[in-house]
């Protein structure tokens, strides 16, 4: 799953929030990329098993309020990502129909 700073993610405990930050660990004993040498990305593609975290702020969609943390495995979904793969669908769609087909 790609992930970027500024899409809308959920969690594997079902918050829902805009990702702030990309954190990429550097050392094996950082598994939550909070030392000085950890690396912080724009994009992400979590199919590539690094180690790390994001740093998400939840809004209105979520049960709660704040700004929290989660390693890249406790994403669940990105929301932006489906949203746009909608946006796609339905594009496609009205091509289709204004083609004939």
């Amino acid at each position: 799953m790609i992930i970027n700073v500024g899409d809308t993610i959920k969690t594997t405990n079902g918050r829902v929030g805009e990702i702030i930050n990309i954190g990429i660990a550097t050392e094996k004993t950082d598994i939550a990329a909070e030392n000085e040498t950890s690396l912080n990305a724009k994009t992400y593609d979590t199919d590539l098993k690094y180690i790390g975290a994001i740093t998400y702020t939840c809004n209105g969609d979520s049960p709660v309020t704040g700004t929290y943390w989660c390693y890249f495995d406790q994403i669940e979904e990105n929301l932006t990502e489906k949203e746009n793969s909608d946006v796609d669908v339905q594009l496609n769609l009205e091509m289709e129909q204004q083609l004939g087909k």
